[in-house]
């Protein structure tokens, strides 16, 4: 090919002119390819919950090597298993008596996964470990008797602090709880000495949901409102609720939490809370979504999502409702929308990432559990039809202005 356009740039000038024209034409073709082949690669669906056990997948926490421990509702009802990545399946819930009564898991420093089967207890589950050790820990606080809906763990000095969302039964709350030493066993030395603090008093009639670390002794804690000032028009006694994020205080010792400040959100749900790679927080809900740094300055989204998890070279991904015709992918504070082939086929109620493949589990059309991943690495990857389409472009572009070059250097030297 070098050899034949060489031969037509030699010609007379009509020629060359030809040839800059049709070279011209190429880059007007290789743009519309490129463009004609822009919808996410590596992305795939089936039929079920997940691989090891088929159900709808209620919670899911990834570890490393394609590890997992998952909440599932199968047609036998609610249970908890471990999956270590190499075909060994654990059963982990069958001890207790309500595992759809449980509304977290959380990942802890250690890969451990702490859960609350009951009223006033954590339980940590050892699930690296070979034996699945467990550790039972009472949170006992003056005869007080609460539910446990959320936990988070920020580091402190040598140890951990752990903050809680609770349920006091007619209001929801905040209770801290540390310095949990580290490493988590053996269990006596890690939570000996740890101190339940009570819960924190100015909730202001906010229905807390979840809480995340933001920075030392800072907290986000996020749930929703009422408006005394608007109510359903359906329904002009109920007021209507929505989303607020609280910024909470808290430091190891006796003290309770303090909530120090509020925003609220105009509307829709917070589902998710994020904690991106440098430390700071992302809030995604239903309707937007709101960066929140560690001084604590938040910035709106104008990104609507159902579900919202970080891949491992900290991009978040959020996934809207069922039938989406893209996905948003939010890399630096700049989101993308990412077109889809095919519209979104379920409805993704949990979202989590391993070894740089984001799953997205939920109910399909039909009602039946499904799963839908997303290969992060074949975004612009050679093996895609773009990423083909780019390489084979950037090359023959290159032969082609290499040969002019040197068409035109050699006709310089024959003129002098």
């Amino acid at each position: 090919m070098a050899k034949g356009w060489r031969s037509l740039l030699e010609e007379e000038s009509e020629h060359q002119w030809m040839a800059i024209a049709g070279f011209f034409v190429f880059i007007l073709l290789g743009a519309l390819a490129i463009q004609g082949t822009s919808s996410l690669p590596g992305v795939d669906y089936r039929s079920n919950g997940l691989e090891a056990v088929d159900g709808r997948v209620l919670d899911i926490v990834y570890g490393d090597s394609d590890a997992y421990t998952a909440m599932v509702l199968g047609d036998d009802g609610g249970m908890i298993f471990h999956y270590d990545g190499k075909g060994d399946i654990r059963d982990i819930g069958s001890d207790y008596d309500d595992v759809l009564g449980m509304t977290f898991m959380t990942q802890l420093h250690d890969g451990s996964i702490a859960v609350s089967p009951m009223n006033n207890t954590l339980e940590v589950i050892h699930v690296n470990d070979d034996s699945a050790q467990r550790t039972i820990v009472p949170l006992v606080s003056g005869g007080d008797s609460f539910d446990i809906l959320d936990l988070a763990e920020q580091p402190k000095g040598d140890g951990y602090n752990w903050l809680m969302v609770t349920d006091e039964g007619d209001t929801s709350s905040l209770r801290g709880f540390g310095a949990v030493n580290a490493p988590l066993l053996p269990a006596q030395a890690a939570f000996g000495s740890a101190t339940l603090t009570a819960a924190m008093v100015n909730s202001g009639g906010i229905d807390w949901n979840m809480v995340e670390a933001l920075d030392d002794d800072s907290w986000i804690a996020v749930g929703t409102m009422a408006n005394v000032f608007g109510a359903d028009e359906n329904s002009p006694a109920t007021p209507l609720k929505h989303p607020v994020i609280g910024f909470i205080s808290w430091s190891a010792g006796p003290t309770s939490p303090m909530l120090t400040s509020i925003e609220e959100l105009d509307k829709g749900e917070i589902h998710s809370l994020v904690q991106l790679d440098n430390g700071t927080l992302l809030a995604a809900g239903t309707d937007s979504a709101v960066h929140i740094s560690k001084d604590g300055i938040t910035t709106a989204i104008d990104v609507s999502s159902e579900s919202a998890t970080l891949d491992e070279k900290g991009a978040v991904w959020m996934f809207g409702s069922q039938g989406s015709t893209s996905v948003v992918r939010i890399v630096d504070g700049v989101a993308e929308k990412m077109p889809l082939a095919l519209p979104l086929p379920l409805t993704v109620e949990i979202s989590g990432v391993s070894n740089d493949v984001i799953y997205a589990h939920g109910i399909d059309f039909q009602g039946e559990p499904g799963t839908y991943s997303i290969d992060t690495l074949a975004i612009g990857s050679i093996e895609s039809g773009r990423g083909f389409l780019n390489f084979a472009f950037v090359t023959i572009a290159s032969v082609v202005m290499s040969v002019m070059l040197w068409t035109a250097i050699k006709r310089m030297r024959q003129n002098q």
